[in-house]
C-alpha cells in the first residue's frame, strides 16, 4: 500500500512538472524560443501522431499485454470513435471538446458488446474474430451512408487556438498540445488501472484463468471489462484523430491499421505503460530510416521502402525480444561494478588459458593424447594381470 501510494505521488509530481514545462514555459517571456514551437509543421505533426497512437496503444496493451487477449480489430474501435465525433460535430453542431468523451463512452459500450461473445474464444481464434471485425467495419460504414455519409466521408473544421493564444501558436501547434493533453490524461488513467485491483485481476487472468477463478476473480466479468476499457481508449483516439486530421472516411480505417496497432505494442513492450508510448514513437519515426538512406543516395530507399521498414522491425524484434521497454529495464538493472567484475573474470580466465598454452608448447592436443595414453595403460595392465591370474 505504501509503495503504491509513493508511486502515485511520483507520477503526480511528474505530470505536474510536465504540464509546467509544456504550458507555462512556452508562454513565458523567459523562454521565447522554446524548442517544440520552433519545429516545422511536419515534425509537429509527427509528434501529434505519436500522441494519438500512444492513446490507442495504451488501451490495446491493457487488453493484450495485461489481460492476454489478442485483438486485431482495434482499427474498428478507432473508426467508431472517429465517426461518433465527426457526426456529432457535422450533423448536430456539438463543440469538439464535448464529442471526444462521448466517442470514448460509445466505443467502450461497443467493445463491451464485442467482448461478450469473445469470451468463448482465446488465442488465435480471438485474433481471427477481431480481424473479421476490422475487415467488415469499412463495408458497414459505406452501407449506412445516411448516417456515415458513405464513401465520401465527413469533413469537420479542426479546432483553432482560442482567444489570446492565436498570436502565440498556429493551428498545427495547438493541435499538438491538444493531442498531448489527451495522451497525458489517458496515460494517467492507464497507470491507475494497472495498479488497481482491476489491473491485478487482468494480470491474474492472463497468467492462469483457472487460478484466477480459484481466487474468486470473475473471469467473464473482467475479460469483458478489459475489452470495454480498451475500446474506450480507442474511441478517445478516434475522437482526437478527427480533430487533428479534419476528415474521416471508411478508407481511413483499413485492416492494416489494426495490425499496425498490435505491432506497436509488441515493439514497444507488452504489459508496459512506457512500452506503449515508446512503441508509438518507434512506429512513427522508423520510416525516417528511408529518409536517412535517401540522403545517403542509396537506391534501395526509393525502390523498396516497405522492405526497409519491415527489416528494421525484424531487427528490433531479434535484438530486443521484450520490446524497447524491456530493453530499457534490462539496461537499468545492470550494475557497473558487477559488469566490470564479469569482464575482469572473463579476461582473467582467458589469460590463464593463454599462459597454459604457452607453458605447453605441444598444445592442448598433445597433452590430451598423452593423458589418454596414460589412462589406457592401467586398463591394459589390469587386463594382463587378470589374464595371468586366470
Amino acid at each position: 500500500m505504501l509503495r503504491a501510494a509513493a508511486g502515485q505521488r511520483k507520477l503526480l509530481a511528474f505530470v505536474l512538472l510536465a504540464f509546467f514545462l509544456l504550458y507555462w514555459i512556452p508562454f513565458s517571456n523567459a523562454f521565447p524560443a522554446w524548442v517544440p514551437l520552433q519545429f516545422g509543421s511536419y515534425r509537429i505533426f509527427q509528434a501529434t501522431t505519436i500522441a494519438m497512437w500512444a492513446i490507442v496503444a495504451l488501451g490495446l496493451n491493457l487488453l493484450t499485454g495485461y489481460n492476454g487477449q489478442i485483438s486485431l480489430g482495434h482499427g474498428a474501435f478507432v473508426a467508431v470513435g472517429g465517426y461518433t465525433s465527426a457526426i456529432l460535430m457535422f450533423d448536430h453542431g456539438w463543440p469538439f471538446w464535448a464529442t471526444i468523451p462521448v466517442a470514448g463512452l460509445l466505443t467502450g459500450a461497443v467493445g463491451f458488446v464485442v467482448g461478450v461473445p469473445a469470451l468463448r474464444l482465446t488465442g488465435p481464434y480471438l485474433a481471427i474474430a477481431t480481424l473479421a471485425l476490422a475487415l467488415s467495419t469499412p463495408q458497414i460504414l459505406q452501407k449506412y451512408d445516411g448516417l456515415t455519409h458513405g464513401s465520401q466521408g465527413i469533413n469537420v473544421n479542426s479546432p483553432t487556438p482560442p482567444g489570446g493564444l492565436d498570436s502565440i501558436m498556429n493551428e498545427t501547434q495547438y493541435l499538438y498540445f491538444f493531442a498531448l493533453l489527451a495522451a497525458a490524461i489517458m496515460t494517467i488513467i492507464a497507470w491507475n488501472i494497472v495498479r488497481s485491483r482491476v489491473g491485478r485481476a487482468f494480470v491474474a487472468i492472463r497468467d492462469s484463468e483457472i487460478a484466477a477463478q480459484a481466487m474468486g476473480i470473475s473471469v467473464p466479468r473482467f475479460k469483458t471489462m478489459a475489452f470495454a476499457i480498451s475500446a474506450f481508449f480507442a474511441g478517445i483516439c478516434g475522437g482526437v484523430y478527427v480533430q487533428v486530421i479534419g476528415f474521416v472516411s471508411p478508407r481511413s480505417f483499413d485492416v492494416l491499421q489494426s495490425i499496425n496497432y498490435l505491432t506497436t505494442i509488441v515493439v514497444g513492450g507488452l504489459a508496459s505503460i512506457l512500452g506503449s508510448i515508446l512503441g508509438a514513437a518507434v512506429f512513427v519515426l522508423v520510416p525516417e530510416v528511408n529518409t536517412l538512406l535517401d540522403r545517403l543516395h542509396l537506391p534501395a530507399a526509393d525502390q523498396a521502402p516497405d522492405v526497409l521498414y519491415g527489416a528494421s522491425l525484424i531487427l528490433v524484434m531479434i535484438f530486443m525480444p521484450y520490446g524497447f521497454a524491456g530493453f530499457i529495464r534490462r539496461v537499468g538493472r545492470l550494475q557497473p561494478p558487477l559488469v566490470r567484475q564479469r569482464f575482469s573474470d572473463f579476461f582473467q580466465q582467458m589469460g590463464l588459458r593463454v599462459r597454459a598454452i604457452r607453458s605447453n608448447p605441444g598444445g592442448g592436443s598433445g597433452g590430451g593424447s598423452a593423458g589418454r595414453e596414460e589412462r589406457r595403460r592401467p586398463h591394459s595392465s589390469d587386463g594382463e594381470k587378470r589374464g595371468g591370474s586366470s
